[in-house]
């Protein structure tokens, strides 16, 4: 009877330090695992400062202003062009079309003249 138990308790005595065994090389692979998360997210911070810098740089309003002033034509707004919301007749839209189509003329006529002179 002794001898079972002692047989017993050495096979167990196994079992748990081959359970111990696993668990602790698990633990090692977990740790291993949140260190390169924690490098990866440490990388996505940096790339996000990147960003952050990047998106302020090219939002300067010194710097869309000088591009709108290159690539967009602006022109002040007109004292006719503000109205009131309320306001607002089908006779304004109707002067608005007007000078729009005016404006497409004068262009084309400036784009013929031109042509012609060449």
């Amino acid at each position: 009877m002794l001898r079972f138990v002692n047989i017993c308790l050495v096979l167990g005595l196994a079992a748990l330090a081959t359970v111990i065994y696993q668990v602790k090389y698990e633990a090692r692979s977990l740790d291993e695992k949140i260190v390169l998360l924690q490098r990866q997210i440490e990388e996505e911070r940096d790339s996000l400062a990147v960003a952050r810098a990047e998106w302020s740089l090219l939002n300067r309003p010194e710097r869309i202003e000088r591009l709108a002033k290159k690539y967009l034509e602006l022109s002040p707004a007109h004292p006719q062009q503000i109205v009131i919301l309320d306001e607002v007749t089908e006779t304004d839209f109707e002067r608005v079309r007007k000078l729009a189509q005016s404006a497409k003329t004068a262009d084309a006529n400036t784009a013929n003249i031109n042509a012609a002179a060449q």
